[in-house]
């Protein structure tokens, strides 16, 4: 399988302490990333905070659900690019999306009071393990 990342991540801009975002372009293939959900290939979720890790328990969501959430996201649904900071000092570039969803349905709604917001990577060689590092209402 190709990669999934739409950039070189080398030339990606430094972070810095001030400068979190990268751009208002995604930096991973929404489409390629859910055919491969779709098709059983992506390999592991790894969750990179503690606190993702909480409201994924406060939710109920199990890695299955989260992937229900990120195969019905749309690219209308991408706020921005940015680095994002895991529980153990990492740093990793990661797209922002929030969506209306339903995660009784398992669907995309078009009203409701409620916003997931997900911010999610990849491991480092690109390969299929999707690293989330942030998921809150």
């Amino acid at each position: 399988m190709t990669s999934l990342w739409l950039i070189d991540r080398q030339a990606l801009p430094e972070r810095s302490p001030r400068r979190r975002r990268i751009g208002r372009k995604p930096l991973i293939d929404l489409a390629g990333l859910q055919q491969a959900i779709r098709d059983g290939q992506l390999k592991d979720v790894w969750v990179g905070t503690k606190p993702t890790e909480n409201k994924l328990k406060d939710l109920g969501w199990t890695f299955d659900d989260l992937l229900d959430c990120v195969a019905c996201l749309t690219p209308q649904d991408f706020k921005n690019a940015e680095w994002c900071e895991d529980s153990y000092g990492g740093w990793h570039p990661c797209d922002a999306y929030a969506i209306r969803y339903d995660d009784v349905a398992k669907r995309r709604v078009r009203y409701s009071d409620i916003n997931y917001y997900l911010k999610f990577s990849l491991d480092e060689a690109g390969g299929l393990t999707l690293v989330l590092i942030r998921c809150h209402l």
